[in-house]
């Protein structure tokens, strides 16, 4: 294992309060790591040369900066870089937390999450093991321990006097303090405490950011994953047989259906009440839930048909898929995926159906935009679903149990 020795900066940027998040309840933890996950791709899209990502680990982002021939010239700002840090996260905080929607633990404490940056320079060896590069040696060890530190507040530069030479923030900035460690001894240091943040003024025009959309999928996967996984539960919502009856699904349409499809229904109407397929036809439906107007839809089109299904429940996908191989049908195909975005070709689908489940999608303009691809010039959609005949409010749409129940 060879080992290439040099002078380096290294730099970690950590978020505070992450334990807390971690130690809430389930949906909390869930959604901690959807908003983690998008505080830390801030962070790495403000890293710039001469820093490079070493490693990510857990609430942190551990960076280091070679001092080579060309560091001088690149590491002249590399302290207003370092600084740039706060006002990305800080605003990023701010747009997370004007677009949650949701009352659970972790989305509604967004705002308690602060940045912590500790920076030291020294020596570091770099090594190879299993394709990765790993940094090892006393100065990796102490950038680490500088995490434990004495400093009373939660967003803060801490840096060693070595570091300051590096970065060369304004004395008049910075505090001086000392950090001892045990078999480190004492490490002279300097502190930053970085302005209030002006409040994050949100964009009109930018898109909605991930967390609201990860954040809904993730409770509407929640609730059909239970009807999946435990269908007699009882929900908000009509299920199984006594539903297809509501919805006008016919003993004849449901012959051969087997009754773990039916029993898992959770639908809002009758695609094939609009018209039935045809033998050789290609259909894609749109949610497929457990499968049963899949099975349909297969034995409509026949084995010269096909029939491709997308959901993005694996529970339900799990009992579509066991629900075709007991009715033995060899003309379906199961996608694991969101109607928003469809792997298949421009006019390439004769129908497309689907039942209750465009109205859970937050991006419905996206979707029929996918729907028009994907329709041939003579294709037809024949859906059932909810629709509102007035403007729903935005506290509505803002309102995460009324997507999921």
């Amino acid at each position: 294992m060879a080992l290439r020795e040099e002078k380096v900066v290294l730099l970690i940027a950590d978020i505070s309060g992450y334990t807390d998040f971690m130690l809430a309840n389930e949906k909390s933890l869930e959604h901690s790591h959807l908003i983690i996950g998008e505080l830390i791709e801030t962070i790495l899209g403000e890293v710039e040369l001469p820093l490079t990502l070493a490693k990510l680990e857990g609430d942190a982002v551990f960076l280091y900066a070679v001092k080579d021939e060309a560091f001088a010239a690149r590491a002249e700002d590399l302290g207003a870089r370092v600084l740039r840090f706060f006002h990305a996260f800080s605003n990023k905080v701010g747009e997370l937390t004007l677009s949650s929607f949701c009352k659970c633990g972790a989305c509604t404490n967004i705002e308690t999450l602060k940045l912590k940056v500790v920076v030291h320079s020294g020596r570091c060896a770099f090594y190879q093991i299993a394709g990765l590069t790993e940094l090892s040696g006393v100065d990796v060890i102490v950038v680490h321990r500088l995490l434990k530190n004495s400093v009373g507040s939660s967003e803060y530069v801490l840096l060693t006097e070595v570091a300051q030479e590096d970065l060369r923030l304004p004395l008049t900035l910075l505090s001086r303090g000392e950090e001892t460690y045990d078999g480190i001894g004492a490490v002279p240091t300097f502190v930053y405490s970085p302005p209030e943040t002006p409040a994050y003024v949100p964009d009109p025009s930018a898109p909605a950011p991930s967390l609201f959309l990860e954040t809904l999928r993730c409770e509407i996967k929640r609730e059909y994953a239970e009807v999946a996984t435990n269908p007699t539960k009882g929900f908000h919502f009509h299920t199984g047989r006594t539903l297809a009856g509501l919805l006008g699904y016919s003993d004849e349409l449901l012959e051969g259906i087997p009754e773990s499809s039916i029993g898992r229904l959770a639908g809002t109407g009758n695609p094939f009440a609009l018209g039935a397929l045809h033998p050789g036809e290609c259909v894609v439906e749109l949610g497929c839930g457990a499968g049963m107007d899949t099975l349909i839809a297969s034995r409509m089109v026949g084995p010269n048909g096909r029939v491709i299904s997308i959901d993005m429940t694996p529970e339900m996908l799990d009992a579509a898929r066991a629900a075709a191989s007991e009715a033995g049908a060899g003309n379906i195909e199961f996608h694991l995926g969101y109607i928003e975005d469809i792997p298949l070709p421009d006019a390439s689908v004769d129908v497309v159906i689907s039942n209750g489940v465009i109205n859970l999608a937050p991006d419905k303009k996206r979707v029929f935009g996918e729907i028009h691809r994907l329709l041939k010039d003579d294709g037809r959609l024949q859906i059932g679903d909810i629709i509102v005949q007035k403007a729903v409010p935005e506290s509505a749409k803002r309102d995460i149990d009324l997507w999921a129940g």
